[in-house]
């Protein structure tokens, strides 16, 4: 199974992509990655960052977080 890290605007709903997809190790270190790409971020654009997992053809997002309107770090796990 790989792990990785991909990112998007979260108040849009488009699929523009902010960075190619970021292979992780571990689930662990995907979402610290995750965690490090959105709070480093422009609040303004409000970015999201989605850890997935992919196995064979199947891509399962695990994990997200996001800022939301006002600025605050938002997280939420999907398993």
């Amino acid at each position: 199974m790989q792990y990785f890290v991909r990112t998007m605007e979260k108040h849009k709903a488009s699929t523009r992509v902010f960075s190619p997809e970021l292979p992780c190790p571990a689930l662990g270190s995907a979402k610290d990655a995750a965690k490090q790409l959105v709070q480093s971020s422009d609040p303004s654009v409000m970015l999201q960052a989605d850890v997935c997992s992919r196995n064979q053809n199947q891509v399962r997002t695990r994990y997200c977080c996001w800022i939301n309107e006002r600025g605050e770090f938002v997280e939420r796990a999907l398993i």
